[in-house]
């Protein structure tokens, strides 16, 4: 019987060795074909069409997609001029989502006064209805082609740039098909149909990133100065969208010195460190003239769901912010309960609470409790791994689905991530490790002919960069209450990582 067993298993296994060496054979052979004929830019352009495709399915016909509003997306078309046509708010908050608008303030609507990147594009989407269909309507399918525009020719930059990093035609191919799989998901699309500024995030990151790679070759001088003002128009439009990226400015520009070693001209060393003056000036002034992105109740949940949340003895955390430790009662309430404990306008909260302390005042602390810090960090990466909004549906009421009903066409890159990915900051440290593992050797401050490990390395610490002082900036400004909205660059950036570090693993170990 056992030998039976064993030669029963023996014959799998050779079967098993068999069909990898067909495998293998197959993918030689068709390498050995495409031997001279592999091409970056074909394949980036072929991701890009059925991206293209894709995206048109999920933004233009029926059933229309999009992502519900929550409230917060308010101010911003009200400052575009665009208003809700309905007043009943279980139809405009969150449940369905909504096409058309009207461009006609009523007697309810207050004017907006918001000035940022995102307002701009809203109201060049505005213009560009109202061209084609003259009246006082705002049909969001217009915002939706104007982000499409923008944001295929990004998909082909990034994807050519990783793909350049290999020579076989297979490898190409499984680089240029998860680039596909992760960045056309339907959690990403479906931003483009709404008012959040998740859209322009994913497409002004993405050409950072591309314009980023684009230096790991030598080019003709022209091409890399196309390729740092591409980078510096992308993070501009990046970091005036909301006071929370304005830091990013500063690490952009930290970026772009280390690309003054790039080139051996006097004329691109001062290009590249006016780049930098000019994102680090924008920085500074978005800073001190954009209003807060926290309010009051951000300020109570940055308390009761971030330092407290993750104090091991919170009475004895509340006398380090000379707090009476009685409000210890206070630990992981939110007023977003269903049932809240406190509410953040309340007048007994504010004195002897609220009072005691401020943003500095939590950075500081975070400082001083830097285990604390790592704590929250591990949340938002778990926050930041959901790119789609769990309490926003994607249809219209028209679609007869139920409440936040979620699409399921195109998801598999978002599904996996919210069902079976790791979401600790293990995984970050992990994949922290490999970047460095894969992309160090060669590493030079001043690389020579071959720089694309020294290219590719420094813009993956850049993005670890803007993955890290998001989820910083979340952390102090509203503890973990908010980090479903405003996590998203924490889960691009994993994204990005992740895939490049793909790409290069599979690279290193012949996958394929």
């Amino acid at each position: 019987m056992k030998n039976r067993e064993e030669s029963f298993a023996a014959r799998h296994l050779t079967r098993f060795v068999t069909f990898l060496s067909k495998i293998r054979g197959f993918l030689r052979n068709v390498n050995f074909k495409m031997e001279g004929r592999y091409s970056p830019s074909r394949l980036a352009l072929l991701v890009t069409v059925i991206t293209a495709i894709i995206a048109f399915v999920i933004l233009f016909l029926p059933n229309y997609l999009g992502v519900a509003g929550d409230g917060s997306t308010d101010e911003v078309m009200r400052s575009a001029g665009i208003y809700y046509i309905e007043r009943e708010p279980d139809l405009i908050y969150n449940n369905y989502f909504i096409k058309t608008y009207s461009t006609v303030a009523s007697g309810e609507d207050m004017p907006g006064k918001t000035i940022n990147s995102q307002v701009i594009i809203l109201r060049i989407a505005k213009s560009l209805d109202y061209l084609f269909t003259r009246d006082h309507y705002f049909d969001i399918r217009f915002l939706g082609l104007l982000y499409l525009i923008l944001y295929l020719p990004a998909v082909y930059l990034l994807i050519r740039e990783v793909c350049k990093r290999v020579r076989q035609f297979t490898e190409g191919a499984l680089i240029a098909a998860a680039g596909l799989v992760i960045f056309s998901d339907i959690g990403y699309v479906t931003y483009f149909n709404s008012f959040y500024p998740e859209a322009i995030w994913l497409i002004a990151m993405l050409y950072c990133v591309g314009a980023s790679m684009s230096f790991q070759k030598e080019r003709s001088g022209y091409r890399d100065f196309f390729s740092l003002m591409l980078f510096l128009f992308s993070a501009v439009i990046l970091l005036s969208s909301r006071r929370q990226c304005a830091v990013l400015g500063f690490l952009f520009a930290i970026y772009v010195i280390r690309l003054i070693f790039v080139r051996r001209s006097f004329i691109w060393g001062v290009s590249c460190i006016g780049t930098a003056f000019v994102l680090s000036l924008i920085s500074i002034l978005c800073i001190f003239i954009y209003p807060s992105d926290f309010g009051e109740t951000s300020k109570l949940h940055a308390m009761t769901r971030g330092v407290l949340f993750v104090s091991s003895s919170p009475s004895e955390t509340l006398e380090e912010f000379g707090i009476n430790p009685s409000y210890e009662l206070l630990t992981d309430s939110s007023a977003y309960d269903y049932l809240p404990l406190v509410k953040a306008g309340d007048d007994s909260l504010y004195h002897g609470f609220l009072d005691q302390y401020s943003a500095s005042d939590i950075a500081v602390y975070y400082l001083r409790h830097p285990g604390s810090m790592l704590g929250m960090i591990d949340v938002s990466i778990g926050a930041g791994m959901d790119i789609r909004r769990g309490s926003c549906g994607n249809y219209e009421i028209s679609a007869g689905m139920p409440l936040k009903a979620k699409s399921l066409f195109w998801s598999g890159w978002s599904t996996f991530k919210m069902m079976s990915a790791p979401k600790t900051i293990g995984y970050l440290i992990v994949l922290t490790g490999f970047i460095f593992f894969l992309f160090y050797k060669g590493y030079s401050i001043r690389p020579g002919e071959n720089r694309r490990n020294t290219i590719f390395l420094d813009m993956l610490i850049t993005v670890l960069g803007v993955l890290l002082s998001q989820s910083i900036i979340v952390i102090i400004g509203s503890g973990d209450a908010e980090m479903v909205q405003r996590t998203f660059l924490v889960g691009l950036s994993l994204d990005i990582m992740t895939y490049c570090v793909f790409a290069e693993l599979q690279h290193k170990i012949k996958i394929v």
